[in-house]
């Protein structure tokens, strides 16, 4: 840039240059620039008296050290460069591209199910290509999260060795930035192919033909209703899904260890059936021998192959007839080993293919039964006056579904718990305490969940929202269901805040002492009043405060003075607004007012010393100056007066 500006201040009219031509004579003109330095220190040194040797410039004895070492750096610098371009290139290829096909493979094994085609994907590429290509990537990274999970649930299930194909990340000894950079790009190029063949077929066998089973059993709940962004509630659906539905399943339903339990009663049903007991599962007596289940069969080959050398040992080999017996012992054994083999693979072949059933069937389950009861719920609550005109959205419905199995579930587990360990007795009344316990939960929960964020929504509305987007001479529209979404995620975020430990605007201390009390008392001891007296009540008055008193103003008191119908429109419209400046100049003012007073105390008390014990209140007490003379005082004035040495005027 410096060198083009020197040409056109040189030549005006002069042509434009090309880019190679500015970037070789910008080259030129830095290079330039350092041998000029470099003469100037030389100039400097020779005239100080140093003599000019090679040395000065490379910090050797000579050129002929000088370029062999120049050399050998190069050589070990492009190498560490090639090595970064190599991990850098593996590391886009399998957290970029890989999870990228991956979305795209998912997309288009799951297009049919939401009604759409691939042309109108390809559409939606070439309209805005970064937005789909993070769209595919994400969902291709979760999947292959949801892959790796539940591997995890896998190890933590079956017996150590079983999934030695696979590498543990807990493993010590597995680094895989060391193996990025020392394995060869032929070797991790395998990889990526092996990778890619087994993610495609799994999606395959786990996502497309589980949805082609479902939409053959149930076509009528398809195609689903799925939108991130609805523009009746203009409220993101991730948002709600991420932040509230999501935190809560993993807090509540404790999905891990329900899943592994799944998951060691169907590898014991499956492995009794199929005899590979001893192979999948570990022993509860083992320590640390890793055992598979043809362990007997090998013991056995084991215990064959001794008898056969020991009596191979102790023949005679001078009858011939004891050689073909023995030939033809090894050979049945040989049989009876290979007919065993042949039949653990073979187990193994059925093991998988049942696992792979089972997932077909629950994989299909789980996109049917969940959402079509979600849907039957959720239709219902277009008929409230609070969700009037919402439209159904399938990924609340998967929600509120899976919701209510699981609580029947956990219900039904509780139930049957306690008719196998207790009498019906106890159960009839642990069934009349809990209906105590749901009744005042489900009414606390239901003004926590419901009335209280839907206050919040509206205030916000009625503070941001109205006097951004509404116009004075029109009427606004209030719609509920997004004020409740609104008011959710601020009472969450209020909530949050106050767990914290530090102080923060709307936050008290006491407020986080009233939650962790319930928090620690729980659903079982929650004392229902004293939350409602607490925290409930407290909430809902003064929001029902901020609420009602700008209305009652604007609509009230400000109409009785006259003004014009658009004036008191206008008030109205700015009500709330113009409520909380006011509130928050009244708070500015009585905090300054409290720090001043603060400062003026402080500076008070230390100028006259308030606040120091009195000695001999109401009794005369003798004053004594620096210079050792003494003041009679009155006990009337001088009880006032604290003991100490007063400065001497000068």
């Amino acid at each position: 840039m410096v060198a083009t500006d020197i040409l056109k201040a040189q030549s005006v009219g002069a042509s434009r240059l090309s880019d190679v031509t500015t970037l070789a004579v910008g080259y030129i003109f830095v290079f330039s620039v350092v041998i000029f330095y470099l003469g100037i220190v030389t100039l400097i040194r020779y005239s100080r008296g140093e003599t000019l040797t090679m040395g000065r410039f490379y910090g050797f004895a000579s050129i002929a050290e000088t370029i062999p070492s120049l050399f050998r750096q190069f050589v070990a610098a492009m190498r560490h460069l090639m090595t970064m371009i190599k991990v850098a290139f593996l590391l886009v290829i399998e957290l970029g591209v890989f999870p990228l096909m991956c979305g795209w493979w998912l997309d288009v094994c799951t297009i049919r199910m939401f009604g759409k085609s691939i042309s109108q994907r390809v559409e939606f590429f070439s309209v805005s290509p970064l937005a789909s290509s993070l769209v595919h990537w994400v969902v291709g990274i979760v999947y292959m999260l949801q892959i790796s999970i539940f591997v995890s649930l896998l190890r933590g299930v079956l017996r150590s060795g079983v999934l030695y194909f696979l590498r543990d990340p807990a493993d010590p000894n597995y680094n895989p930035f060391r193996d990025l950079i020392d394995d060869p790009v032929h070797k991790h190029a395998r990889r990526v192919l092996l990778s890619v063949a087994v993610y495609g077929s799994l999606i395959v066998m786990l996502v497309f033909l589980p949805v082609k089973l479902a939409m053959r059993t149930v076509p009528s709940i398809f195609p689903l209703v799925i939108s991130v962004s609805d523009p009746f509630t203009e409220i993101p659906a991730d948002m709600l899904l991420f932040q509230i539905c999501i935190p809560f399943a993993i807090e509540h339903f404790k999905l891990r260890h329900t899943l592994k339990s799944l998951l060691r009663y169907w590898f014991t049903a499956v492995g009794w059936a199929l005899g590979l007991t001893d192979f999948l599962l570990p022993k509860p007596e083992d320590n640390g021998e890793h055992e598979n289940g043809n362990a007997d069969m090998g013991r056995h080959e084991r215990g064959h192959r001794q008898a056969v050398g020991q009596e191979r040992a102790l023949e005679d080999v001078n009858r011939p007839r004891y050689l073909v017996a023995n030939a033809n012992l090894a050979e049945e054994l040989d049989d009876d080993l290979t007919d065993m083999e042949w039949a653990f693979v073979l187990r193994i072949v059925l093991l998988l293919v049942v696992a792979w059933m089972t997932l077909l069937i629950f994989n299909s389950t789980l996109i049917i039964v969940p959402i079509s009861l979600g849907r039957t719920l959720f239709n219902a609550l277009p008929l409230l006056p609070l969700t009037h005109g919402i439209r159904c959205n399938d990924i609340y419905a998967f929600v509120i579904g899976s919701y209510v199995i699981w609580t029947g579930l956990a219900g039904a587990r509780y139930c049957s718990d306690l008719v196998t360990t207790k009498r019906t007795k106890v159960l009839l009344n642990q069934i009349w305490i809990w209906f105590g316990i749901i009744f005042k939960s489900s009414v606390l929960l239901s003004i926590w969940i419901f009335v209280i964020p839907v206050l919040i929504g509206l205030l916000f509305e009625l503070l941001v929202i109205v006097p951004m987007r509404v116009p004075v001479d029109e009427s606004p529209v209030f719609l509920l269901y997004q004020d409740w979404a609104l008011g959710l995620i601020f009472l969450k975020i209020w909530t949050r805040m106050v767990m914290l430990d530090h102080m923060m605007p709307l936050v008290d201390e006491s407020w986080r002492l009233k939650f962790e009390r319930v928090r620690e008392d729980g659903f079982s001891r929650l004392e229902a009043f004293r939350v409602l007296q607490e925290i409930v009540f407290p909430i809902i008055m003064k929001l029902l405060t901020a609420l009602c008193v700008p209305y009652v103003l604007s609509r009230g008191v400000f109409p009785i003075l006259g003004y014009p119908l658009v004036v008191n429109s206008a008030v109205y419209r700015y009500a709330w607004l113009g409520c909380l400046i006011f509130s928050v100049m009244f708070f500015c003012v009585k905090r300054y007012h409290v720090w001043f007073t603060n400062i003026h105390n402080s500076i008070r008390d230390d100028r006259y010393l308030i606040g120091r014990r009195l000695h001999n209140y109401g009794e005369r007490e003798n004053v004594v100056r620096r210079d050792g003379s003494v003041i009679p005082g009155d006990g009337e004035h001088l009880g006032l007066i604290r003991r100490y040495v007063i400065p001497e005027e000068e």
